[in-house]
């Protein structure tokens, strides 16, 4: 797994199982990709291997015992997985890059609950409260505005996210805003997200992005999670 620092690769192995565990059940996506895990010379990111064409890379930038930084960017990395990402850019991936935002916080807190109940080692048990403390305190200071409304702020922002899709505190404010419906219904949510990139991708108004996604949904538990997405951002579809 390359050289992380200050701690060792089965170490660093359950914290990023215990990572993927809390994504497993509700994708059926990331059952079936292999992924290999390595460090970063600069960005965390994820890509398809082209050497083996058999498994995709994720490289993380985090070292040495900061779990949390670990599982923030993993998670962030995974949640590209499940989107079933595209390796091209196109005008709406800043809401695929606010999804993964959401899968980060998502990930901090199923692994606090996790990790209190059955931490890898017993020695690490009371660390658990360190994945929570990190989630509230990037949500604390996020600068979100008083009375934040997607909607507005998307009218406001269109031009500029299609050209820059990787707005680190837009991508999490609008990731704060989605996060509560991912975790009401983690099941409905993830597993429509698979369905987000499964048709054409390109050249498409954020409206149709999401009426492409609504219809490739085949379960009406999905597709309801995105009508929600939807009123979110007051589109009808």
């Amino acid at each position: 797994m390359g050289d992380w620092g200050q701690t060792s690769s089965s170490e660093l192995e359950k914290v990023l199982c215990l990572t993927l565990d809390q994504f497993l059940p509700y994708s059926q996506n990331l059952k079936k990709q292999k992924v290999r895990v390595l460090p970063a010379k600069e960005a965390p990111r994820v890509y398809y291997s082209e050497l083996t064409k058999a498994e995709y890379i994720i490289e993380l930038s985090a070292r040495d015992r900061f779990w949390c930084q670990y599982v923030f960017q993993f998670a962030h990395e995974v949640g590209h997985l499940i989107c079933g990402f595209k390796t091209q850019t196109h005008a709406n991936l800043w809401f695929e890059e606010s999804l993964c935002e959401a899968a980060s916080l998502f990930a901090l807190q199923q692994v606090s609950k996790q990790w209190k109940l059955s931490p890898p080692y017993p020695v690490w048990k009371n660390y658990f409260s360190e994945f929570f403390n990190y989630r509230r305190e990037r949500m604390i200071n996020s600068s979100i505005p008083e009375n934040f409304q997607l909607d507005s702020w998307l009218q406001q922002n269109r031009n500029t996210l299609t050209r820059s899709p990787d707005l680190r505190k837009q991508n999490l404010w609008v990731a704060i805003k989605i996060l509560p419906l991912l975790e009401n219904s983690p099941l409905a949510a993830w597993s429509a997200c698979e369905w987000l990139n499964s048709r054409n991708t390109q050249d498409l108004t954020f409206e149709s992005y999401l009426s492409n996604w609504y219809d490739a949904c085949p379960k009406q538990n999905q597709k309801n999670f995105v009508l929600e997405v939807c009123n979110l951002f007051s589109i009808e579809i």
